[in-house]
Parts: C-alpha cells; structure tokens; sequence
C-alpha cells in the first residue's frame, strides 16, 4: 500500500477506528448502509464495533463483514455499566453469545480499582485468555494491573489515553506492559489540540510509543454520529504533528497488525 503525505493525501489516509459504538438510537437513526457511507467519506477502512444491545453490532456485522471488528458488549442496558461486575448472569450471557463465533473481543468494559476484585471481571478475563479474545477497557491503571495480574498474555485496549491523560503517566504505563497493551486516543482530540498542535510531551510519547495507540471516534451517543466527520478533522489535525511514519502507525498499521495479525503492504 503506496503512502503519500502532501496536504489533500493525509486527508486520504485510511484509518482504523478502534472504538465504535452501534446500539440503541443508533440503530434508529442510521441504517448500516448509511454507516458505511460515513466510514466511507471519511476513508474509514475498518472499525472496531460494540453496542448496547448486541443486536447492532451484529446487524452492522451483517452488512458489511469485511469492514467491521464485532467486540462482544456485556451490557443489557446502559444503566449496566455501573454494576456488571456484580451480576453472575452476566458470565454465562458472555459465554452464550460468543458460541457465534463472529467476536473478537469483550466490550467495552466500564471499571475502575475500587471493583478490580470482583470475581466476575476475573471470569470475564479468564473467558478472553481462554479464547484469544482481546478487552476494550475504559478504566485506570490499577485495573490494567489486575487484568494483567490474572492473565499477563491477555491484548488491552485501554480507551481514551486512560483515565488520567498525561503523557508522563501514559509513559510509565506503557514501559510497565510494554507487549500486550493498546491505547486508544477516543475523546481525547481536544485536550491533544488545546494549544493548537500536539505539544512536545505528547509528539515525543507518541514517537517513543508510536506502535502502542490507536485512533479512535468512539461513537457513545448519536451526536457522535451526527458529528463524525468533524471527529475526523481533529483527529486527522493532530495527527499531522507528527512523522509520516507515526501517522501510518497510529491512523491504520497498528490496529491491523493488531486484528489481521500481519504487516501492512
């Protein structure tokens, strides 16, 4: 695949997205094949996908295949977020529906460290290393810590550059799991632009780390959908700091080599 970096081809830089949402008002308000076209004018090749219900995930899935990376959600509702963790049904609906076949992951997990001892998060974890399945995770570090204490050779996604945002802390993250752990930039595309360009602390972390993020819209309400293409924009704009090397890895090389276990052409 042939890069090229003058101003209009960055705009054509094919991206991953690693963090999509298609539940709910979703489902109501965009048909997949209107999805698809969004993916498709703002050169999304591939998204990583969950939803509450499954329902849309599976129904997007169905649509279009080739293009999207179905990750299991765990909620029934969004209220479930808060006490997943807590609710042994939640085990055994996993374990139902991941008999499809078409998962590649569990969530997005919504957990933090006053929880990290719960024995369904360690089912749950057991259920991924048991399957090979990766974990989208929207937590803080102490819960990276008690995944990896229960399954070192499990793959994180960790979204939103974490609960706190700071690149010397993403720093000593990163050098603690060096392997197995994946950081989405979700939401975070404003606090990158707040001066206007990335500031030297975060192009020098994404430098030194540059095969450990992932871009990402992460569509949680319908306005995300509605806003889309000017997510992109951000997302693309501080991107654009950074080497033409970087900017492959983090908009596409890392989230395929990820999911198609194999190096970019």
């Amino acid at each position: 695949m042939l890069y090229l970096f003058s101003t209009f081809a960055q705009a054509q830089q094919f991206l991953f997205d690693s963090h999509l949402h298609y539940g709910g008002e979703d489902v109501k308000q965009f048909t997949p094949k209107q999805i698809i076209k969004i993916f498709d004018r703002n050169h999304i090749k591939y998204a990583v996908v969950s939803s509450t219900p499954n329902q849309g995930t599976e129904s997007l899935y169905a649509y279009a295949p080739n293009r999207i990376i179905p990750f299991l959600g765990l909620y029934q509702t969004l209220g479930d977020k808060r006490d997943w963790m807590y609710d042994e049904s939640v085990v055994a609906r996993v374990e139902e529906a991941l008999n499809s076949g078409i998962y590649r992951g569990l969530g997005e997990l919504h957990i933090f460290a006053k929880d990290r001892k719960s024995p369904v998060l360690r089912r749950i974890v057991e259920i991924a290393s048991e399957r090979n399945l990766m974990l989208q995770v929207h937590g803080d570090a102490e819960i990276l810590d008690e995944i990896f204490s229960l399954a070192p050779n499990v793959t994180i996604l960790w979204a939103h550059l974490g609960t706190r945002p700071e690149p010397e802390f993403l720093r000593g993250v990163l050098t603690k799991y060096p392997q197995n752990l994946f950081i989405d930039t979700s939401v975070r595309d404003k606090q990158l632009l707040e001066s206007g360009e990335l500031t030297d602390d975060w192009k020098k972390l994404f430098i030194d780390y540059q095969d450990q993020f992932t871009v990402a819209v992460d569509t949680f309400s319908v306005n995300r959908w509605n806003t889309f293409d000017l997510v992109v924009q951000d997302i693309r704009s501080w991107l654009a700091d950074l080497p033409d090397e970087v900017v492959r890895k983090l908009a596409y090389d890392n989230a395929y080599k990820l999911f198609f276990n194999e190096k970019v052409d």
